[in-house]
């Protein structure tokens, strides 16, 4: 049999266009490597699926082509999405601008896509990778690794990435696509901790601090964040340590110089004057005791340690130069970056099928008509608060309602 579309890949945007396929009268497959339909979806959002956020900005998706998803998330944007999810009987809820399940249960959003396809009656194979590719003059042919053929008039790469591949992304699809003529872009993890060599971490692990992140990448501010660091034993982790980590691992790649600065105290916009005051009510303490008065204990010796200030010393008979290096080191708490976690902890991959080779409206191929890319595998990446599963389903949208 000849489908006229078959979508390899079972995650979210593979799911929501082999539903919107077979919503066009198409005849559809799906295949999909792994023993289980959306996997990586159950994992996000800690359990709970964050579908999709308020705050729709071009700065939240990033890639070598800038601007390339905004129209593709203008036609299918949040509204729709929110009303396909309940045109298929799921509700959602939001949380400070954070769309889930109102399940508050990644299990549902999987389970109403799964159903979705069965009641559409849409084929599916599952524990199928396919393996070799080839656009021949009227279909396209594919083979999974037993040399089993699959033939379509169309086809749908929805592979996903390299992020976490006990998930499901292999990076399979770039395989494909480069038997097609596709080029990658630079592929690496995104949303991912840091790494230093800075051996006081060994100490913090274990330390929560609200910060403000600056990015410096030799010498010269890229980025900046505000958010909880999460302090562990190799480095820095953290929501916000995520946002700033692909132009972090950008820079390290190209072999520059990375360095993170933290204010430790963000809130405190008069730190001189407010610990001054406090100073004066508190001579009689320590300066380890003051400073445990205004921060995790670990940090505070940390910090002392690294501006080389006895502890037991009491805050009166503190010198002015070891007070206002205590201060400065408080407001820039440098963090050299020497590496990154891998793929296996990454939330998404930086990179992929390169967008200048795929028409921006269509997500189509300018290679091969009936060939088209959806979400992780193409080269855009968004940051945290549910912008990758926006692009996800909103990619797989578009790219089955332009089948011809």
């Amino acid at each position: 049999m000849i489908y006229d579309v078959i979508v390899v890949g079972g995650g979210a945007s593979g799911m929501m266009a082999a539903i919107t396929a077979k919503k066009q009268k198409k005849s559809v497959l799906l295949l999909e490597r792994m023993d289980k339909l959306g996997k990586k979806i159950l994992a996000t959002g800690n359990g709970r699926c964050n579908l999709t956020n308020d705050c729709m900005e071009e700065t939240s998706y990033r890639g070598n082509q800038p601007g390339f998803s905004e129209y593709v998330l203008k036609k299918f944007s949040q509204e729709e999405l929110l009303s396909f999810f309940q045109s298929l009987g799921m509700l959602t809820t939001q949380i400070n601008g954070y769309y889930y399940p109102a399940s508050l249960q990644a299990f549902t959003v999987v389970e109403t896509l799964i159903e979705t396809m069965k009641h559409l009656k849409i084929e599916m194979e599952i524990g199928v990778e396919v393996s070799k590719i080839e656009h021949l003059v009227d279909f396209y042919e594919m083979k999974n690794k037993d040399g089993k053929t699959y033939k379509s008039r169309q086809v749908i790469l929805s592979t996903g990435g390299k992020a976490q591949e006990k998930l499901g992304s292999n990076g399979s699809g770039y395989v494909l696509a480069k038997q097609l003529g596709h080029h990658m872009t630079d592929i690496y993890p995104g949303l991912v901790a840091l790494e230093s060599p800075d051996t006081y971490f060994k100490n913090l692990h274990g330390v929560r601090q609200v910060c403000n992140i600056k990015v410096f990448v030799n010498g010269k501010e890229e980025v900046s964040q505000r958010g909880e660091v999460q302090f562990t034993k190799y480095g820095i982790s953290g929501i916000p340590v995520f946002q700033i980590s692909r132009y972090a691992i950008s820079a390290l790649r190209k072999k520059k110089k990375v360095v993170i600065e933290l204010n430790l105290m963000p809130d405190m916009l008069t730190l001189e004057e407010t610990m001054e005051q406090m100073k004066k009510m508190c001579e009689y303490k320590t300066i380890e005791q003051f400073l445990n008065g205004c921060m995790n204990c670990k940090l505070s010796k940390c910090i002392l340690q690294r501006c080389k200030i006895k502890p037991t010393v009491q805050v009166s008979s503190m010198s002015q130069s070891n007070w206002q290096s205590m201060l400065d080191m408080i407001k820039h708490f440098q963090v050299a970056v020497s590496n990154y976690k891998g793929f296996d902890m990454a939330q998404v991959t930086v990179g992929g099928v390169d967008t200048r080779e795929v028409i921006q409206e269509t997500l189509e191929s300018k290679y091969h008509k009936g060939l088209f890319f959806t979400g992780e595998l193409l080269d855009v990446d968004g940051t945290c608060g549910g912008y990758n599963l926006q692009w996800a389903f909103s990619s797989g949208y578009i790219a089955a309602m332009n089948l011809k």
